[in-house]
């Protein structure tokens, strides 16, 4: 069946106050494939969405089913929140360790031309490579930023504070480093913005979970950790 040309064009956007609207042209006011076009649209995000998290997955060293579990539960509500698709701007891996020691995120920025040098194998010598100038390289030249979630204390048969251990570890990467706090400030209003900037990290981190939607569980991990005699004031 012949499609007009600007068949699957249609976008949801995200406003200024954190709402969705979808974003259509003038003749899609009469168009009589608008419905098929809604959904071809729908399937491919779907589509898109389901690889990130696959890839994400895939890639990540998750070795119980229980945390396995979490692990997506927390994946696909933050791909269906306003700000929570911050989190695949760049690569996130998780990492479950064995030990019962509190969890901790690693943030590791990759430069191209770290990448090119890795990659170049007649290169006779190794420049040294400072972090802290990868935002000042050319856009073209810019790599990426490796994020790594080491989940190392878990809860059993609770799940809700398993994800609220995940949900608090990735809010609080968010808003530790400039990086991070610069990818989710992208994705806010400016009345969010202004009060955001004024946070210190960790009212950003229980602001973060609270845009997010995992206030229960962020309450089931707190309550853990406080029978644990563990919460230090996170």
């Amino acid at each position: 069946m012949t499609r007009k040309e600007c068949f699957g064009s249609i976008r949801e956007v995200t406003m200024e106050n954190g709402m969705t609207m979808t974003q259509t042209k003038p003749e899609c006011r009469d168009c009589v494939d608008f419905r098929d076009c809604l959904f071809h649209i729908k399937a491919k995000d779907d589509e898109r969405k389901q690889a990130l998290i696959a890839k994400i997955i895939d890639h990540s060293e998750v070795h119980s089913n229980e945390i396995g579990t979490c692990l997506l539960d927390f994946l696909n509500r933050m791909y269906s929140n306003p700000i929570g698709t911050a989190l695949f701007k760049n690569l996130i891996l998780f990492q479950e360790l064995s030990q019962d020691d509190p969890s901790l995120t690693i943030t590791v920025p990759i430069s191209r031309s770290l990448l090119n040098l890795l990659g170049d194998e007649s290169t006779d010598a190794v420049q040294p490579f400072d972090p802290g100038k990868i935002e000042q390289e050319p856009a073209s030249e810019q790599g990426f930023l490796l994020r790594i979630v080491l989940l190392q204390k878990r809860f059993p048969n609770n799940r809700k504070a398993n994800i609220g251990l995940i949900a608090h570890e990735v809010a609080h990467m968010f808003s530790s480093n400039d990086h991070g706090t610069k990818q989710v400030i992208e994705m806010l209003s400016e009345p969010e913005v202004s009060i955001f900037r004024k946070m210190d990290t960790r009212l950003r981190t229980n602001w973060l979970i609270e845009k997010w939607g995992f206030r229960e569980e962020d309450e089931a991990f707190r309550s853990e950790l406080t029978q644990l005699g563990t919460d230090k004031n996170r």
